[in-house]
Parts: C-alpha cells; structure tokens; sequence
C-alpha cells in the first residue's frame, strides 16, 4: 500500500505556483517588464506637474482617436466583406471591379488617401450634392445644420467634419484588406461544405449565410483583431488634417510650449497601452480558437 507524502490535512493546491512561475518567466515576462515600465511612467507623470499638465491637454484626444478606430473598423469589415464576396464572384464585371478597389486602395499609401478624401474627394462631392436640392437637404440634416438655416443655404466643404473624411478613408483603405483576410478565410473551407449545404436544398446566398461564413469568420477572428491594432496605430495619420486626435494634441501642445519630450513621453505611453492591451486580446483569442479546435 503506498503511502501519499501530502499531508492530508493541508489545503488543496488549486495552482501549480512552480509550473505558473515557469510559463511567466518563459513567456510573459516581457508583459511583467511592460508593467513595470508602465508602473514607474505612471510615477513620473503623476509626480511632475510638468507632465500632469501635459496628460491634461492630450488625454481628451484619446477618445477621438478610439472612436475613429472604431467606427473606421466597423464599416471597414461591411466594405470588405462584401469586396470578398465580389473577388470570388464568377460575374466578370463584380470580379473586376473588386479587384480594381483592392489593388487600388492597396497600392496608395494611406497618408496620400487621407489627403485626397479631405481635400479633392470631399469639395467634389459637395459641389455635385448641391446641384440636387434633395440631397443637399438630406446632407445638411446629417450634418447638424440648424433647420431655419437649411432653406437658405447650401452645403459647404467645411461643413463636414475632418473626423468624418478621415473615417471614410481608412475605412475604404482598411477595407480593401480586410476583404483579403476574408477572402482568404472563405477559401480555406473546403469545398465539400458549400456542395453538402446545396445538396441540402440550400441557395448559394443560403450556404454562403449559415455554413461558409461562421466558420471563414471563425479563422480569420486573430487576423481581423490585428488589423483593428494597425488601424488603432495609423490613426496618428490623422494629425495631418487637425483631426483633434492623441498626436494632433501632442503636436499642437509641444509646439507651443517647446515641451517635445514631455508631450513624446505621454503620447508613447498612450498608444503602447492602447496597442498592447489590445495584442493580449489578440493572443487570449487565439489561445481560444485553437483550445476549441482541438476539443473539435
């Protein structure tokens, strides 16, 4: 009869605290020396007035910046999903005509799309609304225009908010990859499974609906996370037309009061936070995913 050596009376170790220390140290101790550092930057800023001052002036820009990334995000995964269903389309002329807006928007650099957005696309496009009554009315509306002045006026370039240019910007941009990530998603799944769901009885919008696209979604879940990430970083871009975003903020303060290290140092710490927090969400969903395929 063997004898255990625990003794029966301690309490149960719910955590092997060796294996847990050993996984830290091997693979999360750059996020305890991130804390660290994030730790002693908290100390400083909160010690110096100096930076108090300027975490007072940059700080409301972060919610700009994350409502940009946000909704950019959102209507970037409409754009590319439904540009993905175009680039495997059999129609020649959907087909084509994706694949143009993919190369295109891939092919610029997405400082030069910001620029025309705001400075060509939009004055072009208010210059043709007002031409229709209807529709300069309707714009007007979005926009906030006060409604005994909408009779009487016509839309004007500066009415429409830089935040919103730039939004449709890197949404169109970002939609161009993101149609990639999807497209590439729909094609890992094998074949079989879209003739199963038409031997079924189902359409091809009925299989492409409920069989391909939750598990295509499914793959590409860290890759879309990653590109939420890059968009995150690339709203900094949006400094260049005074979008009052985190880098604007830290641009117009450090200009001012020649204050560039304080300004750098909190704006650096924003975005490392910002950007890190969001790759540990990337790296628990992929944890997850293939938790569950090998449950699968």
């Amino acid at each position: 009869m063997s004898i255990s050596s625990q003794d029966p009376s301690s309490p149960r170790q719910f955590i092997d605290v060796r294996k847990f220390t050993t996984q830290i140290v091997r693979h999360r101790s750059w996020f305890v020396s991130f804390i660290v550092l994030d730790i002693l930057v908290v100390m400083a800023i909160t010690s110096d007035p100096i930076l108090i001052e300027t975490w007072n002036y940059i700080v409301p820009g972060i919610a700009v910046t994350i409502q940009i990334a946000i909704v950019s995000f959102i209507l970037a995964t409409i754009v590319g999903l439904v540009t993905a269903l175009g680039r495997i389309s059999s129609n020649s002329l959907i087909y084509n005509s994706s694949t143009l807006y993919v190369e295109l928007f891939r092919g610029l650099p997405l400082l030069v799309i910001i620029l025309i957005f705001s400075f060509v696309i939009t004055p072009a496009l208010i210059d043709f609304v007002t031409t229709i009554p209807f529709l300069d009315d309707l714009l007007q509306h979005l926009v906030g225009i006060p409604e005994d002045r909408i009779a009487t006026t016509l839309l004007r370039t500066r009415d429409i908010e830089e935040t919103t240019r730039i939004i449709f910007a890197f949404a169109l941009t970002y939609g161009a990859f993101m149609s990639e990530v999807f497209r590439a998603g729909i094609e890992s799944i094998g074949r079989g499974q879209m003739e199963a769901a038409r031997s079924l009885g189902m359409t091809y919008t009925q299989a492409m609906r409920y069989v391909i696209l939750p598990q295509a979604v499914r793959n590409v879940l860290p890759a879309m996370a990653n590109n939420f990430v890059l968009l995150l970083k690339d709203t900094s871009l949006a400094s260049v037309v005074a979008v009052p975003e985190i880098s604007h903020l830290t641009r117009q303060y450090s200009s001012n009061r020649f204050r560039y290290p304080q300004g750098l140092l909190i704006l650096s710490f924003i975005y490392a936070n910002l950007t890190i927090i969001m790759s540990m969400g990337v790296y628990w969903l992929e944890s997850r995913l293939k938790t569950d395929k090998r449950e699968d």
